[in-house]
């Protein structure tokens, strides 16, 4: 077995990210046998409705062809994205989009997982890791209005509001108040208390 060299964003050389283990989770490489887990999370409505780009229903095919594009950009070296798996079972993804031109987080947990801590001790994981292993100044995220855990959860890892406006939510079907976010390198925490 070839052992993999450190990533490289700009150019054409795939992006593979290792697993990484928290206190509470392993984030690790997204499988195609995690469709059925990721089509469970999603196709919670509670879940769906703060993310933009993610229909409802969501469907199993739905999830295959998102690992599918997943695995394009990574091949692309432009997207690194992370399964979050609590005890042996696929709890949620993180994904780095855009590595190339303009890094953008996103991430969602299942339902069941909430208020407990893990998102935020995994994201602030996977960007230690990014900021660590990718020539990256910053990365752009955001959340819809009225979603405090998940901007409580950037705020402490040290994310900025940088505006606010209008953005499409799919599961929806409307425009939805978006706060967008912005980490420069140098404003990671490190760490995100719970």
């Amino acid at each position: 077995m070839r052992e993999a060299g450190p990533p490289r964003v700009r150019g054409s050389a795939p992006l593979r990210v290792p697993p990484i283990p928290t206190t509470r989770a392993l984030l690790r490489p997204v499988r195609y046998n995690d469709a059925a887990g990721i089509a469970a999370g999603l196709g919670d409505r509670e879940v769906a409705r703060w993310l933009a780009h993610v229909p409802h229903p969501y469907r199993i095919g739905d999830a295959r062809t998102w690992i599918a594009s997943v695995a394009m950009g990574a091949e692309a070296g432009d997207e690194a994205t992370f399964a979050v798996e609590i005890d042996g079972a696929l709890a949620g993804i993180i994904g780095l989009h855009g590595l190339r031109l303009d890094p953008t987080l996103g991430y969602w947990l299942a339902r069941s997982h909430w208020g407990r801590g893990v998102m935020g001790e995994a994201v602030g994981a996977a960007l230690a890791w990014a900021f660590a292993t990718l020539p990256i100044a910053g990365i752009r995220s955001g959340v819809f209005e009225g979603n405090a855990a998940s901007l409580r959860i950037q705020q402490r890892l040290g994310f900025r509001i940088v505006r606010r406006g209008p953005q499409p939510s799919l599961a929806l079907g409307r425009d939805l108040v978006h706060i967008e976010t912005f980490l420069a390198r140098g404003e990671f925490t490190g760490a995100c208390q719970t």
